[in-house]
């Protein structure tokens, strides 16, 4: 019967551990990118970059400028998002590129200058809103700067808080990674990037104008080529520099995908955007490229440990203290890239043997580098027969140092008296012969 049960475990075991490999996800190619200068695809949970191009190249940013205005403005302005702002001459001074027609003079929301800069790209919402932090654009970009150095951001440069060109704003795909993290770890600032429609009212009229996200990866207004159902706001934009700038986001069981995507342009052929083409297939072979796969089970046995004094069996079972869940690609072949190896701290047990008792590690690696460990501990609780324990003891006592000496000692102390009693013996027998005579 133990013998039956073993085999079953061990069949189990090796049926789980090395599943075979058409039960896999069909494979996710990595994509073809073309038309863009840099690409970067990041994971945010694991830390990971699932893909890179180019992406130490030093670029000009285009509106991924924004991000960082916005990450400050929100740091600085999210308890004043209902209050209202009159716009002076002063705050729209310097400003050029795509605008939302504000003009000086006029009283509007804060929450709107959020909405049309990420939602339109207007270089007049970021003007005013780097104005409100810091009373001017020459101190907020320094506050940019600062910023981005504590971020990590070594490669980066900024020099206007909208985007527009300028020769010495650079930055890199991994630079503009950082504050794309940043920036999507606010849920506010994800929602307002998110939006598709908004009712742009400036303060005191009693209708709005509805403005809409040109981020084709979440808006289906202009062209439906891009839309990607996970795909979650952020930004897009464009100069003549720098081509076409995407960064996006995307979400799906419970996994933070983050893209960056700068110099795509616009095919003159065929009217193509090569940045939002990269993002899309970006996007879309984290989401369905990746996912968490549970490599170990805590209830499936790994192997048997020896148990001694016990009657009714002479072995525990030894299982994973807790489950081993590692983000991998979906398609990756278990049987043939993730091998397991254990190691015991104990050659046996003696009963009693209670349940969650620590034997052992089991070790897992993904084409032979390792990505976990676990504790390894018994399974069931075993019982002591007193009867064995008693031999046992027994038998401990009699290979004990003390025992060995108290036999010698005894056996000494035979042999002495053997002789003793045999050297009275022959003096007895010695005298008795001299009284005869």
């Amino acid at each position: 019967m133990k013998t039956r049960f073993r085999a079953l475990c061990c069949a189990l075991f090796a049926a789980l551990l090395f599943i075979a490999p058409s039960l896999s996800v069909l494979a996710m190619e990595e994509p073809e990118i073309a038309g863009v200068r840099t690409a970067l695809l990041y994971n945010v949970e694991n830390d990971r970059v699932l893909y890179s191009l180019n992406s130490s190249e030093k670029v000009y940013p285009a509106s991924s400028v924004k991000l960082m205005t916005a990450y400050l403005a929100y740091e600085a302005l999210s308890g004043r998002l209902e209050e209202t702002v009159t716009v002076t001459s002063d705050m729209l001074r310097g400003v050029a590129g795509y605008r939302a027609g504000i003009e000086a003079g006029e009283t509007l929301p804060i929450e709107a200058l959020f909405y049309t800069m990420l939602m339109r790209g207007a270089n007049d919402s970021a003007y005013i809103l780097a104005h409100l932090v810091s009373g001017s654009v020459d101190a907020f970009v320094e506050k940019m700067n600062e910023t981005a150095a504590g971020l990590g951001m070594t490669d980066t440069r900024y020099a206007n808080p909208g985007g527009m060109h300028e020769a010495v704003m650079v930055t890199t795909a991994a630079d503009t990674m950082k504050i794309a993290r940043a920036f999507a770890a606010n849920e506010k600032l994800l929602e307002i990037s998110d939006t598709v429609k908004y009712n742009f009212r400036r303060a005191g009229e009693s209708a709005g104008v509805a403005i809409y996200n040109k981020n084709a990866l979440i808006s289906k207004v202009n062209t439906t080529a891009y839309y990607y159902e996970q795909a979650r706001g952020m930004n897009y934009g464009s100069t003549e520099e720098s081509g076409i700038t995407v960064t996006s986001c995307a979400q799906a069981g419970g996994l933070t995908y983050l893209c960056v995507v700068i110099g795509g342009r616009e095919d003159p052929a065929t009217g193509a955007d090569t940045a939002c083409d990269a993002a899309r297939k970006l996007l879309r072979y984290g989401v369905e490229g990746f996912a968490y796969k549970t490599l170990v089970d805590p209830d499936t046995p790994v192997c048997e440990l020896p148990v001694t004094l016990s009657a009714k069996t002479d072995f525990v079972m030894l299982l994973p203290k807790e489950t081993i869940t590692v983000f991998l690609p979906s398609d990756v072949n278990e049987a043939e890239e993730i091998t397991y190896s254990h190691r015991l701290t104990e050659a046996s047990l003696a009963a009693p043997v209670v349940r969650g008792t620590p034997a052992g590690y089991l070790n897992v690696y993904y084409k032979g580098d390792q990505i976990g460990t676990v504790e390894l501990i018994t399974g069931d609780d075993v019982e002591r027969n007193e009867f064995l324990n008693v031999l046992e003891q027994i038998k401990r006592i009699s290979r004990g140092r003390f025992f060995k000496a108290a036999l010698i000692s005894a056996a000494v102390l035979t042999l002495v008296y053997v002789l003793a009693v045999a050297a009275v013996r022959r003096k007895r027998a010695r005298r008795g012969t001299r009284y005869r005579f």
